[in-house]
């Protein structure tokens, strides 16, 4: 009877080896593929980043451009506006002087036909009085 309990005793210690084998087996296989993929994902991860700092560059060179250009825009409309408000003062200038001088004018023909006017008036009446 010993020798069939140690018998089985054997077989259940062959069977529980051989699953406890299989199961190393597998997880060691498991362990190496998840060692390649981490090696992996680290090599292009390390490319991809490599590449990220290329195109964080760029994108500080064009933020770059687009600042020096905002800036030179913005001089240009301030340029705009100085010549702007430039033409808006000899236009009122203009448009003031031209206005008096043509006011002056106007004033002067005025007083000028006026007095002719009143002159002739007073000739036709001089002349009403010599005849009668």
């Amino acid at each position: 009877m010993i020798e069939i309990i140690l018998g089985i005793g054997v077989a259940t210690f062959l069977v529980y080896t051989v699953f406890n084998v299989t199961y190393m087996l597998s997880m060691r296989r498991t362990s190496d593929s998840l060692t390649a993929f981490i090696v992996s994902i680290e090599k292009n991860l390390n490319s991809a980043l490599a590449e990220l700092g290329g195109t964080l560059e760029n994108l500080k060179k064009i933020t770059g451009d687009a600042g020096a250009i905002t800036e030179d825009v913005k001089q240009i409309s301030n340029s705009v506006a100085s010549v702007e408000r430039s033409v808006r003062g000899v236009y009122g200038y203009m448009k003031e002087g031209l206005g008096s001088a043509a006011g002056a004018k106007i004033a002067g023909l005025k007083a000028g036909m006026t007095t002719g006017v009143a002159t002739l008036v007073k000739k036709i009446q001089e002349g009403r009085r010599k005849r009668s």
